[in-house]
């Protein structure tokens, strides 16, 4: 068992509009939301992906998309991170396109060039200390075809910059028609997986929306066997959303928000969430985040935290 309650240190960043509506910041908002993260004990963030199907965060000669912001999003996020002293993981493009119809090729090859873009834009930034792939994991797909040939590109610039992914578990939730796997089966498939990464992988920061609450704890440890196996750091990705509504995705509602922190305590080296601007935050969109916010502070204070 661990000595420490460990609290959300990292989040995810959303720049573009994909599955949950965006905050419509400017700079002055984001600096404000880079403080809030610094203040409530957070050290690393993690642009979860630059560019999704026809938008990105900035103007690519990569991504060619037809939407991208005027000034360059992923900058502002770099300067705001090397000011707070915050971790910054970097995300890519998911085309949602060419490996949904298993042409990992495809995929592979825009994101080399987009890597290699975006390290000449942005290796300066004494923040940037990892990579995300950001292809999610599932059943469905074999996903080490996209992240073995783009880890080990981002290996050859520099060898000590970590790599983050953040998977599935393939629980009720995720395959509600019964087809989901036991915390056993989950065991036998990232053993696989991360045998085929070969050591490429650092963190993995394991999604925890997609099984019951009452079934979470069988997976998370089974996962943490299979990270110590491989020397794979284990992480939550405590989704701060709700799976459980019948539209999406609505901020959690503090108890489970709750349970699923404590579950994870005596197995994970750190606990990340997806994500604190939209469902975490005094300047959220959504008036049920602020209030999750303010939950979640009162509850740590309690712990000994003192922020």
């Amino acid at each position: 068992m661990q000595e420490k309650f460990k609290i959300i240190t990292g989040t995810f960043l959303d720049g573009i509009a994909g599955d949950i509506p965006s905050n419509n910041w400017g700079h002055k908002e984001w600096e404000k939301q880079f403080d809030n993260m610094k203040e409530m004990g957070m050290d690393t963030v993690i642009i979860i992906r630059v560019g999704s199907e026809d938008s990105a965060m900035y103007k690519s000669k990569v991504m060619q998309t037809t939407i991208y912001y005027e000034y360059d999003l992923v900058e502002l996020m770099f300067r705001e991170a090397d000011r707070t002293g915050l971790k910054l993981y970097l995300g890519l493009f998911d085309t949602f396109n060419y490996w949904l119809r298993n042409d990992w090729d495809a995929e592979v090859e825009i994101n080399k060039k987009l890597i290699e873009e975006m390290w000449e834009r942005y290796k300066r930034h004494k923040s940037f200390y990892g990579w995300y792939l950001s292809h999610e994991g599932s059943m469905k797909y074999h996903m080490t075809k996209i992240w073995k040939p783009l880890a080990k590109k981002m290996k050859t610039y520099d060898a000590k910059k970590k790599i983050l992914i953040s998977p599935h578990y393939v629980g009720e939730k995720y395959s509600p028609n019964g087809r989901y796997i036991s915390p056993q089966q989950h065991y036998k498939h990232f053993d696989y997986i991360f045998g085929e990464m070969d050591g490429l992988v650092d963190e993995s920061a394991f999604m925890d929306g997609h099984t019951s609450f009452k079934n979470l704890g069988g997976y998370v440890e089974a996962t943490s066997k299979i990270c110590k196996k491989h020397k794979v750091d284990f992480w939550s990705n405590l989704e701060t959303f709700d799976r459980d509504m019948p539209y999406d995705f609505p901020t959690i509602e503090w108890i489970k928000m709750r349970h699923k922190l404590e579950v994870v305590q005596p197995y994970v080296e750190k606990v990340i969430t997806f994500e604190a601007p939209h469902f975490l935050s005094p300047y959220s969109m959504y008036p049920s985040a602020r209030n999750l916010y303010f939950r979640y502070i009162e509850y740590i204070k309690k712990k000994g935290f003192r922020l």
